[in-house]
């Protein structure tokens, strides 16, 4: 994956960030008014004069409002990174699989309704890591879980999963939806990369979720890759040093690929 960029194309970007950043933050308030009162006229109606054909408007409505809103805060969240402006906050994290079981926790009653099965799978004891959690769930983890269940048919499956070695974790979300292509894959973390191509699993989205999490993956010292291993569904790796601040791991894919093949599948 290479994301070396010259002078003139960081240029180029900044300048489109700043436009970005403007367009987003004028839209946002209104998109958020806009949902505001789509959610009150929806209660209204349910608790005064029920009304299916109303009811089912506004909830295609509400839903294609959250999904503007999501795009809006990529735009937002690229345009800080790329600029180096989103704050990292370091914090020692003493029971890892707690927070991860907080992130099923978070989506349990999404895959519920859809009827597919999400759970942690913890495969060696964790170490006590220093990572911003927080912004990683937001960036990453989260962004990982909702795709891997937006594609996920019913009676699917998704895992969250975790084992450590060495001086790294590794993180992991598989899922047992459609999969990438393997064509395509190379291009899945490119800025907009979405935006180019079209199987069933990329046509979605603003292309920018898989983008960001790599920009804050690797702001934290780590790797993001598609693992190549899976045949069914998707595989998403993230390999993060136990503690990026002491900058004293240099976390080298090909050979974790390698050397851990037989470790890494949950």
């Amino acid at each position: 994956m290479n994301t070396t960029i010259n002078d003139n194309e960081k240029a180029i970007i900044e300048k489109h960030n700043r436009i970005l950043s403007i367009i987003s933050h004028d839209l946002k308030s209104p998109m958020i008014a806009m949902l505001g009162f789509s959610r009150l006229l929806s209660k209204e109606i349910e608790m005064s004069a029920p009304d299916e054909k109303w009811l089912k408007m506004l909830k295609i409505i509400m839903d294609s409002g959250e999904d503007m809103l999501g795009m809006i805060e990529d735009i937002l969240a690229m345009a800080k990174m790329e600029a180096g402006k989103e704050i990292i906050e370091f914090e020692f994290i003493e029971d890892l699989a707690k927070e991860l079981i907080g992130i099923e926790k978070t989506f349990g009653c999404e895959a519920k309704a859809k009827g597919i099965d999400l759970s942690v799978v913890v495969k060696s004891e964790l170490p006590v890591v220093r990572w911003d959690m927080k912004r990683l769930r937001y960036h990453a983890l989260n962004n990982l879980v909702s795709n891997a269940l937006k594609f996920t048919p019913s009676g699917g499956r998704v895992t969250i999963g975790a084992e450590a070695f060495d001086e790294t974790v590794m993180l992991k979300v598989t899922d047992t939806g459609p999969g990438i292509p393997e064509e395509v894959r190379n291009k899945i973390f490119r800025r907009f990369g979405h935006t180019e191509l079209c199987s069933e699993r990329t046509k979605k989205g603003d292309g920018l979720g898989l983008y960001n999490a790599h920009l804050f993956v690797t702001q934290h010292g780590g790797k993001i890759w598609l693992d190549d291993l899976v045949n069914q569904g998707a595989s998403f790796l993230i390999a993060l040093p136990v503690d990026p601040t002491q900058d004293k791991t240099n976390i080298e894919v090909e050979k974790v690929k390698t050397n851990n093949r037989h470790k890494l599948l949950l």
